[in-house]
């Protein structure tokens, strides 16, 4: 965690509950937004980024990230420190994303402030493995939301008022930029209007949260095959977590944030906050369509008896899967990378008619379809 106090709300990095599973924190003294944003910081605050990492996997962490975006930065030093796999922005996901659309489609990236952004764009989008194409990636800064300067001036953001108004400025730019085909919330703070997004645009979002599932799920039970109660059940109670809580008498001495007001002037001005506004983000939402995610998969023309965790097994998947043969599409043909135009056309065919069955993302049943 970064030297930086503030009250986060449900979906956000520092909030536990944002999460399926257990969660440890841990503040670095001295790490402030100021120098996360600089990329570099002094020997003293190295020394204690070490050891809060050190700390973190001491307490049998799964996956290490960090509560601020431009955490990205110090991604190849913590690398270097930990045995964990490490995740510290959520824009490890973009070489993913990139990967999975056309070189044509744009990749919307929602950031809290675009001017302070935009100049790391290069450096973030490097240490992640990306190059950098303006066309590929939009960078949008939501500072001119109404109630989104709470984030700056690190108090409680209302987000009954900026969700709505998140959605409208999205909308306008899928408007302006009709080849807008994902998008990727940089800033730990803008989880909690990830599904607001996905409702009312139908495109992906992945955020912060999506990426340290991503990590997490590699180390969790599958419970649709393979063997079970191999893992202890998590008991589903996020644990509380207060400012600090995990460091020495010394080390909280050195913290430069100060301790937040109490909980109930929090809980007290939470009430505050206007009622007819939560009440009409509440009804826009249910007037929308449900719509539930399906996969896609193209298969091979090959035949056999799926076992259960198999691609080809529609009970490997916790949500719909629609399959595809195309046919004349062998293994042999696929591991040599190259297919004839009648193969090519039904290829074709197969993609298409997965994409009108609404499916959510397409993959196929083999690996060498990477092809």
């Amino acid at each position: 965690r970064l030297d930086y106090n503030y009250p986060p709300a449900s979906g956000d990095t520092d909030c536990p509950a944002s999460f399926g599973y257990d969660v440890k924190y841990r503040v670095i003294p001295g790490l402030t937004f100021e120098v996360a944003q600089a990329g570099k910081f002094d020997e003293k605050t190295e020394r204690a980024f070490a050891d809060g990492i050190k700390w973190l996997e001491a307490q049998g962490v799964s996956a290490i990230t960090g509560d601020c975006g431009f955490m990205m930065a110090f991604q190849i030093l913590a690398r270097k420190i930990a045995i964990a796999p490490v995740c510290l922005s959520s824009m490890v996901q973009a070489p993913v994303i990139a990967t999975a659309f056309d070189p044509d489609d744009t990749i919307l990236i929602l950031t809290a402030n675009d001017s302070t952004l935009k100049p790391q764009k290069e450096t973030l989008l490097k240490h992640c493995g990306v190059k950098v194409d303006d066309h590929r990636f939009l960078i949008k800064g939501c500072q001119d939301l109404p109630g989104f300067d709470a984030v700056a001036m690190g108090k409680e953001v209302p987000v009954e008022i900026v969700q709505p108004a998140m959605v409208k400025m999205v909308q306008g730019l899928l408007k302006e930029h009709p080849s807008i085909r994902a998008i990727l919330l940089e800033c730990t703070e803008l989880p909690p209007y990830a599904d607001a997004l996905r409702a009312h645009t139908g495109l992906p979002v992945w955020d912060a949260v999506t990426c340290c599932d991503f990590y997490v799920s590699g180390y969790k039970d599958n419970p649709r095959f393979g063997p079970n109660e191999w893992l202890e059940d998590w008991d589903g109670e996020a644990d509380e977590y207060s400012f600090g809580q995990n460091l020495s008498g010394a080390d909280k001495r050195k913290l430069i944030s100060q301790p937040l007001e109490s909980r109930k002037a929090r809980a007290k001005a939470k009430a505050a906050a206007n009622p007819e506004a939560k009440k009409k983000m509440k009804h826009k939402m249910e007037k929308l369509a449900k719509k539930s995610p399906k996969l896609g998969v193209v298969r091979l023309d090959y035949d056999y008896p799926p076992a259960a965790g198999d691609i080809d097994s529609p009970g490997s998947f916790g949500y719909e899967v629609v399959y595809r043969v195309v046919p004349g599409l062998t293994f042999d043909i696929a591991q040599k990378g190259m297919m004839s135009y009648k193969v090519q056309k039904a290829f074709e065919a197969a993609i298409e008619y997965l994409e009108k069955q609404g499916c959510s993302c397409i993959t196929g049943d083999c690996g060498f379809m990477m092809a």
